[in-house]
């Protein structure tokens, strides 16, 4: 038995912790809040696909990005800062997704969240888990222009064998009878093998396996330091709240890194060491691994949900979405989640703004009235934000650190749900020296060295 240290209980952590408890080990978590999957992992999409994950995250546009930026053709889900960071950042993101490159990461991407789509089916069903999901995404084009920036991500779905049909308006409606009648609509694009689930509720529910199985959840225990080694060493303040960076440290990458967590008086601070250390700590991970000389270049994409009640009554069954409309223009996601309609979107780089904030939540708004007016009681509405830790090539480092005893599982973006099950799944097999089932090539954090 192997005594490992997770930190972090996003979604990642806490599929990484359940598939190390199952294979044996003995594990714990640490996490610096209160609860698990209680920040990026919190209230975004929800989209667990292979074929829209790889096809329409934020960061995943078809096309020659360079030429875009240059012509100041970004996506209009896409915001970028003027920040020195940010800009860096982007030169690196914009050479990792230049069209040579476009199609090694694409095949990479499918590989792991086709793999991790299988296996949380396989974990649903096993464990018999019982949380709010929904089958099926229509992704919807107001105009011609729109079904033809589809085009290149239909080629990798042929290539890469994701099913989908092609409808006429009318027959959009037959898959989602809700959708406005009045609105602007050229055509869809249905993935019947996609859909999408409640991140959270299933996080709460894998922590609960992982516990009967042994695995131990530490709440309110910030990670300050990491010491690599044959058996490697946290420092750790328990009982604090971390401390919260300047807003210029914030926004700069650099000073994130240096900066040095001032854990409270309160506090009690002490040292533990293990066999293994896995770390999963989102944008977290970024202060940790510098210190050891591991400076990967992590970035927070904000994204924006909105999640309200819906206006359900007798008289109207056809109340919002069936499941999952993707409104391909806006990269604006309107999904059901039980008697709720969540509306997710937006990626900003960098820091963000008040005016910045509200535009992104009225285009939310906007885009759901567009395709289902008066559906949900937006009185009621609750909003979320969050920063979603993502890497310049749009792709995870999973496997060692290059550091002794040190393991990574990190850097999933805005998929981290969609790739949380197989990550977890792949990461355990290499711990264990068992070899993956799926050509890792390219996941690993050499390529940041």
């Amino acid at each position: 038995m192997v005594k490992i240290a997770v930190v972090g209980a996003g979604i990642v952590g806490v599929t990484s912790a359940y598939e190390l408890t199952a294979a044996g080990h003995d594990v714990t978590v640490f996490e610096q809040g209160g609860s698990v999957a209680a920040e990026a992992s919190f209230g975004h999409a929800g989209l667990d696909g292979p074929g829209c994950a790889v096809a329409w995250s934020p960061l995943a546009v078809s096309g020659s990005l360079l030429g875009l930026a240059l012509r100041g053709r970004l996506p209009d889900a896409l915001t970028l800062e003027a920040h020195p960071t940010t800009c860096a950042w982007t030169l690196k993101w914009l050479q990792a997704n230049r069209s040579s490159a476009q199609r090694a990461r694409r095949h990479a991407l499918h590989q792991i969240a086709a793999y991790s789509r299988a296996r949380m089916t396989a974990i649903t069903r096993a464990l018999r888990l019982d949380f709010e999901r929904s089958d099926g995404v229509l992704v919807v084009a107001r105009i011609a222009s729109d079904l033809n920036r589809m085009l290149p991500a239909l080629a990798g779905f042929d290539e890469d064998g994701v099913r989908f049909n092609r409808l006429s308006p009318d027959q959009c409606f037959s898959v989602e009878p809700g959708l406005n009648r009045q609105a602007p609509l050229h055509a869809a694009v249905h993935l019947p093998d996609e859909g999408a689930g409640n991140c959270r509720e299933f996080a709460q529910l894998m922590k609960q396996h992982a516990q009967r199985l042994g695995a131990r959840f530490v709440f309110n225990a910030q990670v300050l330091d990491i010491q690599p080694g044959l058996r490697p060493e946290l420092t750790l303040a328990r009982g604090a709240q971390p401390a919260r960076p300047s807003r210029m440290a914030m926004n700069s990458l650099d000073a994130a890194v240096s900066a040095s967590p001032d854990a409270s008086s309160a506090a009690s601070v002490c040292r533990e060491s293990f066999d293994a250390v896995l770390v999963c700590a989102a944008l977290s991970s970024r202060r940790l691994l510098a210190r050891q000389g591991l400076k990967l270049p992590l970035i927070g994409v904000h994204g924006h949900s909105v999640t309200a009640p819906l206006r359900l009554d007798e008289v109207d069954s056809h109340v919002g979405p069936n499941s999952v409309v993707l409104d391909a223009r806006h990269l604006v996601t309107i999904s059901r989640t039980g008697s709720r309609v969540r509306v997710s979107g937006g990626a900003m780089l960098g820091g963000e703004t008040r005016s910045r904030k509200a535009a992104s939540l009225r285009q939310l708004y906007q885009t759901l009235d567009d395709w289902f007016p008066g559906a949900a009681r937006v009185a009621q509405a609750q909003h979320w934000q969050g920063k979603s830790p993502t890497l310049p090539d749009g792709l995870p480092v999973i496997g060692p650190s290059g550091m002794e005893g040190v393991w990574l599982n990190l850097g999933h973006g805005s998929v981290g749900w969609t790739l949380s099950c197989g990550s977890a799944q792949l990461l355990t097999a290499m711990m264990g020296g068992v070899p993956p089932d799926i050509d890792m090539e390219g996941l690993g954090s050499e390529r940041f060295r």
